[in-house]
């Protein structure tokens, strides 16, 4: 079985409140839980030493890089329609 718990960084307040429940449980080997979280100062410093983190973050220069690509489209390329009928606008 396993839950998940998005965007936590929403309700630090609410941590040490599962945080005890989960210290208070003996679940199943099979027990996964997931937390989902943006980095806040007030998030529970054991919480994190007593997980196991996975992080996701775009890739250096990625926003820039697609920031330079759309820059060079003109409203013109942008409006063109496309062999199938779909404008490009649409597709963005």
């Amino acid at each position: 079985d396993w839950v998940c718990l998005q965007n936590v960084h929403l309700v630090v307040a609410w941590l040490p409140v599962i945080e005890k429940t989960l210290h208070s449980l003996e679940p199943d080997e099979n027990f996964r839980l997931w937390l989902t979280t943006e980095p806040h100062p007030r998030f529970p410093p054991i919480l994190l030493q007593q997980s196991l983190k996975v992080t996701f973050e775009a890739p250096p220069g990625l926003k820039m890089n697609l920031q330079n690509a759309y820059d060079m489209w003109d409203e013109e390329f942008i409006t063109r329609k496309t062999n199938g009928g779909t404008a490009r606008a649409q597709l963005l």
